[in-house]
């Protein structure tokens, strides 16, 4: 049954098809909060120790994973170590972001986020709280990225509502991610330098200290004026910076308000391990068109599940 028909078939046993819409126009946000902790304490009042054990058993969001936690903490502390010796700053994330995070700045569908209560949702990906937390010190001037781009790292787990095929993967993992926040220099300036910072932080890591040989793929996306352009001119920065890597060009547009101007894809041994590009994040939060946002995260169970690893860890 489609989700929108379930919902129509609550709404109609609550007795008010036009339940949702009432609540969220006649309450404010702590209102709802205040309601939905009443609602979730009831229906925990209501469950048994058998009845816990029972959803554990039947809920895939709360099983372990099965990969040793020790490796993973290893893999998470050397990326790192190494990003913070490439200039990128760690931060200690919480594991709950504000309700919307992702939804909101990066249209990710709220279905896929697992929502909570408090106004808040358990993380899908650490990038968009870094955003917030960088448009937050920006906004307070704790922190300044007007005379040189900041550079940030943070390892998290994140918790994903979409189904994967293979049994391997569970909806919660390991994620590296690095974002650098600037201002636009002209003539791409920041672009050129950020993403060059992140090239040659995942060329330090999967070639230098892995051994693995890896392709780029650098795939067009709307949001700058000459789009070709840019990408052509990027494309040449990182050639001509990193000539033993094998950058290609992806021209074909599709229909994406994700990223702007650039998606790059990394592959190592045919896995597609880091996924990243620029987005108008900074833009939305501050309302300055003059912010710029280079964004990259590669997963770590990955890295462990494919045996990436195998020779180092």
């Amino acid at each position: 049954m489609k989700k929108s028909n379930i919902i129509e078939n609550v709404l109609e046993k609550a007795g008010n098809k036009n339940l949702i819409n009432e609540l969220t126009n006649r309450l404010s946000q702590s209102e709802i909060t205040t309601f939905l902790l009443a609602l979730s304490k009831e229906m925990a009042n209501k469950n048994t120790p058998n009845d816990i054990l029972s959803r554990y058993e039947s809920n895939r969001f709360v099983k372990p994973s099965g990969l040793n936690p020790i490796k993973v903490k290893q893999v998470e502390l050397l990326m790192l170590e190494m990003a913070e010796a490439s200039g990128f700053s760690p931060v200690l994330l919480s594991p709950a972001g504000l309700l919307g995070s992702c939804s909101v700045i990066a249209k990710v569908d709220q279905n896929n986020v697992i929502s909570a209560t408090r106004g808040l949702e358990l993380i899908a990906d650490s990038t968009n709280m870094l955003a917030i937390y960088l448009a937050s010190g920006i906004k307070n001037r704790t922190i300044d990225n007007t005379k040189s781009p900041v550079h940030l790292s943070a390892t998290c787990r994140v918790t994903r509502g979409q189904m994967f095929q293979s049994t391997a993967f569970v909806p919660h993992f390991s994620l590296f991610t690095l974002v650098s926040s600037g201002k636009d220099r002209g003539s791409y300036g920041f672009e050129k330098e950020a993403i060059a910072r992140h090239m040659e932080f995942y060329i330090s890591y999967f070639e230098e200290k892995l051994g693995h040989k890896f392709r780029v793929s650098l795939n067009i996306r709307n949001g700058y004026t000459d789009k070709t352009g840019f990408i052509e001119r990027i494309h040449l920065h990182l050639r001509e910076r990193y000539p033993n890597i094998d950058f290609t060009v992806n021209l074909e547009e599709i229909d994406n308000s994700y990223y702007q101007g650039i998606n790059f894809k990394l592959s190592v041994n045919e896995v597609e391990i880091v996924d990243g590009g620029f987005v108008d994040w900074t833009q939305k939060l501050l309302g300055n068109k003059k912010e710029r946002l280079l964004i990259s995260g590669a997963g770590v169970d990955l890295q462990l599940i494919t045996g990436m690893l195998d020779k180092s860890i």
